[in-house]
């Protein structure tokens, strides 16, 4: 099994319905708290604590597109054909995107500017 360089990946990765696509391209990806998606995946107890944090007004991303978050949503939902949205981390760094190095259910959480993440 390889290890993981999660520092030096090229790409920041946000999964989705399929369905969802046609008004993300129209509008944009939108932050929760701005526009409910048409196919809703997400755990309601992960919206609660990003909710807590103030991260609805944020939209996810992953360091990696296999991750465990994205397995479940997948196998939680295998009726439903999913996209991966991939941004460049050089425009997440330009733009002083935020970092979270830990999920925000976990007790320990703190949102840092992405070079310092």
């Amino acid at each position: 099994m390889s290890v993981r360089d999660y520092k030096n990946g090229r790409l920041l990765y946000h999964i989705t319905s399929i369905q969802n696509l046609p008004s993300i391209l129209k509008e944009g990806l939108l932050p929760r708290n701005q526009r409910k998606p048409v196919v809703d995946v997400a755990d309601q107890e992960i919206l609660t604590g990003r909710a807590k944090h103030g991260l609805d007004s944020m939209v996810p991303f992953h360091f990696f597109a296999d991750n465990p978050f994205d397995g479940r949503v997948q196998k939680d939902h295998p009726q439903e054909t999913f996209v991966f949205i991939g941004i460049p981390r050089t425009h997440a760094n330009s733009n002083n995107w935020k970092i979270s190095a830990k999920h925000p259910l976990n007790g320990e959480f703190e949102l840092l500017d992405y070079a310092k993440g």
